[in-house]
């Protein structure tokens, strides 16, 4: 399961606490539990630092990744701090294909990289979407990503 924590201040501006409401349905559930995890992985994300704080706090088993389509967000100072309660970073693909060093970066740092979204019929310099995701995963590096087409995933 990858859930993603939504706009966590937006419903904190309406008096709910959503990343309370979601740590309490992991723990409710158990899957916060290391035996449950092997079972049934959950990776939760988001692009509210404050949220991944909060999560990695309440929820320290279960791994952590900060989503971004910034590119301050891969320079080596700010993976560092990432780095103090995140698991995994995700830069949209784009800020990868700009910084395609913060890969290493992020690794020596501990933190997985993840990419997001692939998908066949969108405008780039590769032939398929198949290409695309080869160069990332095996040429970057990247350790995961998102598609809309896990039919055309490059397995090797």
């Amino acid at each position: 399961m990858y859930p993603e924590l939504k706009s966590p201040q937006l419903y904190t501006a309406r008096g709910i606490d959503q990343v309370k409401l979601f740590v309490d349905a992991v723990k409710k559930t158990g899957r916060e539990k290391p035996e449950s995890l092997k079972n049934t992985p959950v990776i939760i994300q988001s692009f509210d630092e404050e949220a991944i704080r909060r999560v990695a706090s309440d929820l320290p088993t279960v791994p952590r990744v900060f989503l971004t389509s910034k590119d301050e967000d891969v320079t080596e100072a700010r993976i560092r701090e990432l780095a103090k309660f995140s698991t995994g970073i995700a830069p949209e693909k784009f800020v990868i294909a700009r910084h395609p060093e913060m890969v290493a970066r992020a690794h020596a740092a501990g933190l997985t990289v993840t990419s997001w979204t692939f998908r066949s019929g969108e405008k780039t310099d590769f032939p398929s979407v198949r290409d695309e995701m080869q160069h990332f995963l095996y040429t970057l590096g990247i350790d995961a990503l998102f598609t809309n087409n896990p039919d055309l995933f490059p397995r090797r």
